[in-house]
């Protein structure tokens, strides 16, 4: 830690207020490099982390935190916070099993005081922390940090509305990276900003305010008629905070986020000034790494990489489900003008920048609105259109009712291709893709699909085209195998459900019926594999199946008659999942069968590899392989 001197001998965060302005640009310069060094060899969020450094450290020199509450929306720019807030020697295990989290964690540090991993959720959770504070008489401060894509987010509007008509003592900070502001502009508009922020206003302004509301009958009513003239002035002016006065907020910038002196002083001011108030600041995404600049989008969540050159430094050996996904509906909407793409804000990492690129007018990114997103695809299809939704599964979580209501009941042809399904390595509990089998196993008139090899998504995105009702495909973040599991006589463009619903036979055997869901077929076929090579005289009848609703049965109940034990594999969760599902009708139709299932027993499991993770609920190969030999009776 010698390249870090500044950091290094940082006594608490309530050091850095006795920092000079010098030092502090100086310690800005480590954060950075000090984050890029370590998010190169561990991957995780950097484009993000790396805009709010001279925010970070205005707010630690100018709040008693962590009696101050500040609560970051996402956690994608935590990083500098959990460095400065007594974390720095732990930094280098971040995302790794047994080390940091990624995001805020309450369990981590008194510094975290609310969890998150998820967007536009911090000003609600602001407003319920502010107003505890204020009926058990606590005077310290709430901060809520949130970027400009999480404002979009419906429940960031929710809880703006709600603030502001309760006057509840809250700081908004709004992180705006986009540097798209329209602001009032000229020498007026200055001395108006400068007024607004200048402690002196602020005080006089206070005092005033405290003597109007001590005076009988008209102190309140002036004090309404004064705000609601400054409302006015504003929308006249057409100045940048309009609507946020407009919902009750008191508006301040924008302002430079990373000009330490300016952040400092409106910080400062702002601690004076009583009710909701929204400080607006500027910053550039991935500032201090021209890679991260210029390609802000692509450095927003990265795999380890070489900071030279920016570039991954372990490049995979094939094709991700998420590439294929793309390259498939781009093949698929030349042949028909219907089909549309639709995401909320993950483009990039659903695969859909080359579809952007070939269809733009046939492409929609809605922002942080997965509720919309959902809805919207259900009115196209209304409209006749065949709209594919592409979310990562932890955030198609926030549109289950809009699948339910406005998709499934009305039985319409909307697609849900689910990325980051499964197990998720690196980002811990909020991020994993295990619960949405559980949800849309339940759903009606919804086929629930899973590939297990690169053609099955081909294939299960042809019959999504053609299905009169909703489908949902879901697959991991993961390479996609090359090997075809369909019959010699399928065909794309034909098949009807029933063809693609068929268990397909892996291998034969008279020991035990294997049904594996999905891309946990590589594990599986590993595990009868070496299971065999271990017990010659054993063998398992392994099944591939990438239908979990509609269910072949028939199958299914025809393997264990001869072999008369089941055990169903998926990577979801088992409680209300998949294999439980299947094994409980099983047993119905069949009395007496032995079964078992393995699913993830351990959602909330802390962020590791997903390697690591399949590893700890036992669902890698050598894992598999002890649950079958159990539930064979085989001991060595």
């Amino acid at each position: 830690m010698t390249d870090y001197p500044l950091l290094t001998s940082l006594n608490g965060s309530a050091s850095i207020r006795f920092l000079s302005y010098e030092e502090k640009r100086k310690l800005a310069e480590e954060l950075r490099a000090f984050i890029i060094q370590t998010v190169a060899a561990n991957g995780g969020h950097l484009a993000p982390n790396l805009g709010v450094i001279e925010l970070t450290i205005a707010l630690l020199a100018t709040n008693d935190v962590p009696r101050d509450s500040v609560i970051f929306d996402v956690g994608h720019q935590c990083y500098a916070w959990k460095i400065l807030t007594d974390r720095f020697t732990e930094f280098p295990t971040l995302r790794q099993k047994g080390g940091l989290s990624g995001f805020p964690k309450t369990t981590e540090s008194a510094y975290d005081v609310f969890n998150t991993g998820h967007s536009s959720t911090s000003i609600s959770a602001a407003v319920g922390l502010a107003r505890a504070k204020s009926m058990k008489g606590d005077q310290s401060k709430t901060i809520a940090l949130i970027g400009d894509g999480a404002l979009g987010g419906g429940m960031a509007f929710e809880a703006l509305s709600d603030a502001g008509q309760a006057g509840d003592n809250l700081l908004v900070i709004l992180n705006d990276n986009q540097m798209c502001i329209d602001h009032a502009v000229g020498g007026v508009a200055r001395h108006l900003e400068q007024l607004r922020t200048s402690q002196r206003y602020i005080k006089l302004k206070t005092i005033w305010e405290q003597r109007l509301e001590r005076v009988p009958l008209v102190g309140d009513p002036s004090i309404r008629l004064l705000a609601r003239l400054k409302r006015r002035w504003r929308l006249w002016r057409r100045e940048g905070g309009a609507i946020f006065e407009q919902l009750g907020f008191r508006y301040y910038g924008p302002v430079d986020g990373h000009n330490l002196e300016d952040l400092e002083r409106h910080l400062k001011a702002l601690r004076m000034v009583r009710g909701p108030v929204l400080f607006h600041v500027i910053t550039v995404k991935g500032k201090g790494y021209p890679y991260a600049e210029d390609e802000p989008e692509f450095y927003h969540g990265v795999s380890p990489f070489d900071t030279a050159n920016g570039r991954s430094a372990a490049p995979g050996s094939g094709k991700t489900f998420s590439s294929i996904l793309g390259e498939t509906i781009i093949e698929l909407a030349e042949l028909d003008p219907n089909i549309v793409a639709i995401t909320a804000a993950m483009a990039q990492g659903t695969g859909l920048i080359p579809f952007r690129s070939c269809f733009p007018n046939r492409f929609m990114d809605v922002g942080i609105a997965e509720q919309h997103a959902v809805t919207m695809a259900a009115g196209m299809a209304v409209g006749g259109l065949r709209p594919v939704v592409t979310m990562y599964s932890t955030f198609l979580q926030r549109a289950v009712d809009q699948m339910l209501h406005d998709v499934c009941l009305q039985n319409l042809p909307v697609v849900f291709a689910v990325d980051r399904a499964g197990l998720v390595g690196g980002d811990g509990d909020t991020h994993q893709g295990v619960y949405d089998l559980a949800i849309a196993l339940s759903l009606p008139n919804l086929t629930v699909t899973a590939p297990a090899t690169a053609s099955d998504l081909r294939a299960l995105l042809h019959f999504a085209r053609r299905h009169d009702g909703p489908v949902l495909i879901r697959y991991p973040h993961d390479i996609a195998a090359e090997q075809d599991l369909f019959d010699t006589g399928f065909d794309l463009n034909r098949s009807s459900l029933a063809d693609i619903a068929a268990l397909r036979p892996v291998q034969k055997g008279d020991d035990l019926t294997v049904i594996v869901l999905g891309a946990m077929l590589e594990d599986a076929t590993r595990a009868v594999d070496h299971l065999i090579a271990r017990f010659p005289g054993r063998s398992v009848d392994l099944f591939s199946c990438i239908v979990a609703l509609p269910f072949d049965y028939e199958n299914m109940l025809i393997s264990i008659q001869r072999t008369g034990k089941l055990f169903v594999i998926e990577d979801g969760v088992e409680q209300g999942g998949f294999g439980s599902i299947v094994v409980s009708e099983a047993q119905k139709r069949y009395p007496g069968i032995i079964v078992d299932f393995a699913g993830v027993t351990k959602p909330t499991a802390d962020q590791a590899s997903r390697a690591e993770l399949k590893a700890d609920e036992a669902l890698d190969a050598p894992g598999l392989e002890e649950q079958m030999l159990r539930l064979m009776g085989v001991v060595e």
